[in-house]
């Protein structure tokens, strides 16, 4: 089953993105992908090169996952010393302590490029297993290798990332591709998922606990993602992703919704303000509004029957086909609508396969098997095609034993026949014929016998004898 889940999602990966029209949007690079697929369902330029500014945090975050414990405490050192202009959020202070766990929501919440930081030279601390690392050129180095080695395991190949932040630089650069991947991983870690989702967050940066070498301090945080429900551009379905702007990059945002089952992951760059949220609402749109989980089949569905050539009397002439396995598959309506299926039987079981193949409509019910067939015998292989693509294909079964007619089972039929029905209300005309029928044999038997006695008896009849007038004399 693992092996036709990878085939599976592996088809779904190739299918061709769908555009039922062109989306108005303002944004020069956009991309919308199905979360738990990887399906890429409508897509502009994803993969130019563009500047992905605060989104560069979720990668952060994933490093800082894999490396650091949610409840460690983190003394702040002079790594916020020098923040360059324009990254300075103020939110830390030197000397302060605070957990890892709080410091993830003041990246992901507030974006704050201080926590950032403050997260990277502690992740190359904790590696390196030495507290007087600064943040240096060197130290920088060792956290790009980290973004870098983490993007690589998601799948991102057309980025490079050299702060865990976003400061722009020529160096700094991603894809609306590369971001969806990078989304999709940040959004399937509950941890951050649920961090994400908060509109804000308020409370001790030591989370209630005591560390004698720094002293928490009390936070509020305001989530600048504003497709948050209750936010300004509020949709009912997105429960999360990052913001992101500089000047070079321009207004970026990748959320993340989910309704009825379907997740979809958004990706807008180098777009303005408002019209990012704009765009992502018709990105949402038009994905919930045409795609869809469908169930194409059921494991032990009958899917169709088909003729058995010279069946054992008395069984059925038919015989209905089953699945082996469920199969559901993200579709858009206009695919849904072009689905096709294809058996292809068994052909050391078909009689006449030639007339199957030279039919054009592949009819089921002009398949004729021949029995025997086992209860359970795989009978052929069932294809389910959307235009030319091949979504999904698996065994079929017999769904009973068929057995073959020959003398034996012929007698057997006759011989139940007459034990099943000798003493049934159905029995009463024969048994009235049987009757009838010994009634008039014995009257047949019994006038001949009288006819042939009566002859016999005129055969040996002795001669009158004639008696002359002089006899006795």
């Amino acid at each position: 089953m693992r092996r036709l889940f990878i085939a599976l999602i592996s088809v779904i990966l190739i299918l061709s993105p769908v555009e039922a029209f062109a989306l108005a949007l303002d944004s020069p690079a956009v991309i919308l992908v199905e979360e738990s697929t990887g399906r890429v369902l409508y897509s502009r330029n994803e993969h130019e090169r563009m500047y992905p500014a605060s989104m560069s945090k979720m990668l952060t975050a994933l490093v800082v996952m894999d490396n650091l414990n949610l409840d460690d405490i983190i003394i702040v050192g002079r790594e916020i010393r020098d923040m360059p202009p324009g990254f300075v959020t103020g939110l830390h202070v030197e000397g302060e302590a605070i957990t890892v766990r709080v410091l993830l929501k003041a990246l992901i919440i507030r974006s704050s490029n201080e926590a950032g930081r403050i997260l990277a030279i502690n992740v190359i601390r904790q590696r390196e297993g030495r507290r007087n690392i600064q943040y240096d050129e060197a130290s920088k180095r060792d956290f790009s290798a980290l973004l870098m080695q983490k993007a690589r395991d998601i799948g991102v190949t057309n980025s490079n990332f050299n702060n865990p932040y976003g400061r722009h630089n020529e160096f700094h650069f991603t894809t609306a591709y590369d971001m969806a991947l990078i989304t999709r991983a940040f959004m399937q870690n509950p941890v951050l998922a649920g961090i994400a989702a908060m509109p804000y967050f308020e409370g001790d940066g030591l989370e209630g606990r005591f560390h004698p070498e720094g002293v928490g301090r009390l936070y509020r945080l305001v989530n600048t993602n504003l497709m948050l429900p209750g936010k300004a551009h509020g949709h009912p379905y997105v429960f999360g992703a990052r913001t992101g702007f500089t000047t070079p990059a321009g207004h970026c945002f990748a959320g993340a919704a989910y309704n009825d089952g379907l997740g979809l992951i958004t990706v807008v760059m180098g777009g303005s303000e408002p019209e990012r949220w704009q765009d992502t609402r018709r990105l949402l749109d038009f994905g919930f509004f045409n795609f869809s989980f469908r169930e194409i089949a059921r494991p032990e569905q009958i899917i169709t029957s088909v003729r058995i050539e010279n069946p054992r009397l008395g069984d059925e002439e038919t015989l209905e086909i089953v699945s082996t396995a469920g199969f559901t598959a993200l579709l858009s309506h206009e695919e849904y609508a072009a689905i096709t299926r294809k058996i292809a039987f068994d052909p050391l079981l078909r009689v006449e396969p030639e007339d199957y193949e030279n039919d054009p409509s592949g009819a089921d019910d002009k398949i004729i098997l021949r029995a025997p067939i086992e209860d359970g015998a795989i009978v052929g292989v069932v294809a389910y095609f959307t235009g030319e693509t091949l979504l999904f294909e698996a065994p079929v079964l017999a769904a009973r034993t068929v057995y073959e007619r020959t003398f034996d089972s012929d007698m057997d039929f006759y011989i139940a026949m007459v034990l099943e029905n000798i003493f049934t209300r159905r029995a009463l005309p024969y048994w009235f014929g049987i009757v009838g029928t010994a009634f008039g044999i014995a009257g047949i038997t019994v006038a001949i016998v009288t006819f042939r006695r009566a002859r016999n008896f005129d055969r040996y009849k002795p001669e009158k004898r004639h008696i002359s007038k002089y006899d006795g004399r």
